[in-house]
């Protein structure tokens, strides 16, 4: 199809997500598809490639489960699947998306702990250190990579190297800033990363993915 034909949209979404769709990905969403059929079964894979290479060089160790919802389901669908029974989480929330883990963990009733450290800080590096020492139960941490409703950008790096320091699973909601900032998840000790195709990488809305490792 010629792009070209397609109407201008002056309208400009300025938001962390969704943004605006460009013409090539509304073009590739005007033609039928048959879920059963292989020529879409290899855009599916080719899709789920793709969304590993922009995460790490490592591809062999993660792959990438591609889902219908919102971000909120992608991050639900990850802490109710990876925290077992004999598990508790920490989050280290600082803004209205971290909490919301918190309510989602508790709301599961999946033990949870939580080091909030305010909208206007970083979470407290220390804590966590302090924290993870204290408390032997805890098996996965949570953080949000970068805060839509405060614009903090956290420190997944130095978060990571204590979660991994102390033998935890280490859990990234990355919904605005995946395909935006880069990142190696691989280089960053993430187990399981949550996206969003509508913020930064400019996907069509409704379409969410998360990316675990293989193991």
């Amino acid at each position: 199809m010629n792009t070209n034909s397609l109407p201008d949209n002056p309208y400009l979404l300025l938001t962390p997500g969704p943004l605006s769709t460009t013409k090539t990905v509304k073009a590739a969403m005007l033609r039928d598809w048959c879920t059963w059929d292989d020529d879409y079964k290899t855009i599916v894979q080719q899709v789920r490639d793709k969304l590993v290479n922009l995460a790490t060089d490592k591809t062999d160790r993660y792959t990438c489960v591609l889902m219908q919802g919102s971000g909120t389901f992608s991050v639900e669908s990850i802490i109710g699947t990876v925290v077992p029974e004999n598990g508790k989480l920490l989050v280290l929330p600082n803004g209205a998306y971290g909490d919301r883990i918190v309510q989602i963990a508790k709301t599961l009733k999946i033990p949870v702990v939580f080091n909030d450290s305010g909208e206007l800080d970083p979470p407290d590096l220390e804590k966590l250190e302090t924290t993870l020492k204290a408390d032997r139960a805890i098996t996965h941490v949570a953080v949000v990579h970068s805060e839509t409703t405060t614009g903090m950008l956290n420190p997944i790096a130095e978060i990571g190297k204590i979660v991994k320091r102390h033998g935890k699973i280490f859990i990234v909601d990355a919904m605005s800033s995946f395909g935006g900032i880069p990142m190696d998840i691989e280089a960053l000790a993430i187990d399981f990363i949550s996206a969003a195709r509508t913020s930064a990488s400019r996907g069509s809305p409704g379409s969410v993915s998360s990316l675990p490792t293989r193991s």
